[in-house]
């Protein structure tokens, strides 16, 4: 029986092919793929309760059916199996000594490995303690090897041995991409303003991954203290590069998060930090929003309120809900405080209020720095000032919900005007109103039935397949449009860029039935022709003997269930030309007066956005016309 230690699990199996684990799933239920009888692998083992599929079986399997979007599987492979048993941090620990020493540790002995920690951590701050006292199997060192193999560096060697099974054993859950964009927002204006040429961040909590997303906008790294969570910091820090020390340079950052801290600790390890800054250091502290922005109680309230009272706050922001996966519905907060500071009056906002195009990085960072350099005549975009005397009299929260700054009315009045102006063009028209006359038919019909595959294979029509397009060769001025059934993402190209780089891609004609069958069946009609369809799309040219039109053809599609996602079995009715014209004239005329219908409410959303737009903003008034 293949080794358990090179085996992978369906999460794994959908890591490796780039997929989703349902996906994975399906490939279990369906032996044919591509047009070959290629079965999922049977597993090999079940551990815990999860199925284990031997890795090689898999990679073969991936190759055989083309299934997948990585064509690189064969390298990856090795990375996704970690053997069963083994600390994460001890993983951590050998990726570390291997990526330090530049050696491959699967023939090293236990001497040999001590002797490379001796030569990397000669001052033992991150692993010569660790690697002394450790025992590893073959099977361990021959992944740590086959993991840098696999990775562009050490550095993704890391990420990847955190995002896969051995990470995800943990069931850690940090913050998102969202939330470490914003708090990079922060720490680079604070990093700015102290001195355009760089500080060092000074990791002052416990959210080590926090710290190294931050780390490499920063020299150096300063870690204080010869703990777990300092030597497992020094760890990740020399994995990806990144200088650490243990001195103190001034000026710097201290970035603190209390996330998943008691509250009491929590105040508790504030104050220390705050409290310690000295002139031209900044703390950046990260917290729930409802210790950081909200109203407290009790012993809490008087803490916060101890803290506060140092005058070091210089702004506090209540950022939006979920941020932090671990309580993806709880808001957090956010302060910036600086050292030397006697502040009566922090600067906060709600950035939570702002949704879509209102929220702007740059504007934040700009209003952060103003605040800093203490700008009492500046206006700003978000911020807004709040007297620290209401705060501690425990009569208002630190960040109201919904704060916002208070703006001047705008003077680009004409932008607001031509707004609506420019919509109540289209929704002042009246609409041309439907109909049709139905009548009973004369005579006795015979009626016929055929499906897209027979009219296909009687030669009354013909289907050709889209092409895969990439949307970074879209152009601003492009006169090709790229079409697709679902109607997403409309693009088009320069027409010398469509001949170049897809001189073998079908061409519409006018008329041509554009259509998909997953995730479900839809379609259009290209009036025009000259387009490219962007797979899994593809064309449906219906001729004249087929005794249907592209419209009517279209109406069907767009009328069938989810579930009938095999084209050639769709059926559609055979007319003769007579009853094929005046349906598609029909159609045609229906298809008019529901787009007609959708530019309008279209128009009227826009206009009830801008009419709130521009009345909020203090350009506009408005009157609504009276009937006569």
């Amino acid at each position: 029986m293949p080794s358990v230690a090179t085996s992978l699990t369906m999460q794994d199996v959908a890591d490796l092919a780039q997929v989703s684990r349902q996906a994975v799933s399906m490939w279990r239920k369906r032996p044919r793929a591509r047009g070959i009888y290629a079965p999922f692998p049977d597993p090999i083992e079940v551990v815990d309760g999860v199925d284990r599929f031997d890795r090689d079986e898999v990679v073969r399997w991936l190759e055989k059916s083309g299934r997948g979007n990585n064509p690189e599987a064969g390298l990856d492979a090795p990375a996704l199996s970690p053997p069963d048993g083994v600390q994460f941090e001890d993983l951590v620990t050998l990726l570390c000594l291997a990526a330090a020493s530049g050696e491959e540790l699967a023939e090293t002995s236990m001497e040999d490995r001590q002797t490379l920690a001796r030569g990397a951590d000669p001052r033992d701050e991150f692993i010569l303690r660790e690697v002394i006292t450790m025992e590893s199997t073959a099977d361990t060192l021959r992944f740590i090897d086959d993991l840098l193999e696999a990775a562009f560096g050490p550095g993704e060697a890391l990420a990847r041995l955190e995002q896969g099974r051995a990470g995800r054993a943990l069931g850690t859950r940090d913050l998102t991409s969202g939330a470490l964009e914003l708090i990079r927002t922060f720490t680079e204006a604070c990093a700015l303003h102290l001195d355009p040429n760089g500080v060092p961040l000074i990791h002052a909590g416990h959210a080590v991954t926090l710290t190294l997303a931050l780390a490499d906008d920063f020299a150096p790294l300063v870690v204080r203290g010869d703990g777990t969570e300092q030597r497992a910091l020094r760890r990740r820090a020399s994995i990806r590069g990144i200088d650490t020390t243990d001195s103190q340079p001034s000026p710097n950052i201290r970035m603190l998060s209390v996330l998943g801290s008691r509250p009491a600790d929590a105040l508790d390890a504030i104050d220390n930090v705050v409290i310690e800054l000295d002139k031209d250091e900044l703390a950046i502290v990260l917290g729930p929003a409802s210790l950081l922005c909200d109203e407290l109680r009790g012993d809490q309230d008087k803490d916060r309120a101890q803290t506060l009272r140092s005058g070091n706050l210089v702004v506090a922001v209540r950022l939006p809900r979920g941020m932090w996966r671990e309580a993806h519905r709880q808001a957090l907060g956010l302060w910036v405080c600086a050292g030397g500071k006697s502040i009566d009056q922090p600067l906060i906002a709600d950035l939570a209020a702002f949704t879509g195009d209102e929220y702007d990085a740059g504007d934040l960072a700009a209003d952060l720095t103003g605040a800093l350099e203490a700008q009492g005549a500046r206006a700003f975009r978000y911020l807004r000032r709040h007297d620290l005397a209401l705060i501690l009299s425990s009569r208002t929260p630190v960040v109201p919900r919904g704060v916002r700054a208070v703006q001047l009315a705008t003077t680009d009045v004409e932008r607001y005007l031509d707004k609506i102006n420019t919509e109540t063009l289209v929704t002042s028209e009246p609409i041309p109103t439907f109909d049709v006359l139905a009548e009973a038919a004369p005579g006795t019909m015979l009626l016929r039935r055929r499906s897209v595959g027979e009219l296909k294979d009687l030669g009354f029509a013909h289907v050709k397949r889209g092409s895969r397009i990439d949307p970074s060769h879209a152009h601003d001025n492009g006169s090709v449009a790229v079409l697709s059934a679902a109607g997403a993402n409309k693009i088009k190209l320069d027409p010398f860029d469509a001949a170049h780089s897809y001189p073998r891609a079908a061409r519409t004609e006018p008329g041509d039935v554009i259509f998909t069958e997953r995730p479900r069946p839809c379609a259009l009609v290209d009036n025009h022709g000259g387009s490219l369809v962007a797979s899994p799309s593809k064309i449906l040219r219906i001729g004249k003997k087929a005794g249907i039109g592209p419209h009517t053809v279209s109406a069907i599609i767009n009328r069938l269930p989810d579930d009938a996602t095999d084209w050639q079995t769709w059926s559609v009715p055979v007319l003769d030309a007579t009853a094929t014209g005046q349906l598609e004239q029909a159609l045609i005329a229906a298809y008019e007066y529901e787009s007609t219908l959708r530019a309008n409410l279209d128009a009227a959303h826009r206009v009830i956005g801008a009419m709130i737009d521009g009345v909020a903003a203090g350009a506009v008034t408005l009157t609504t016309p009276r009937e006569d």
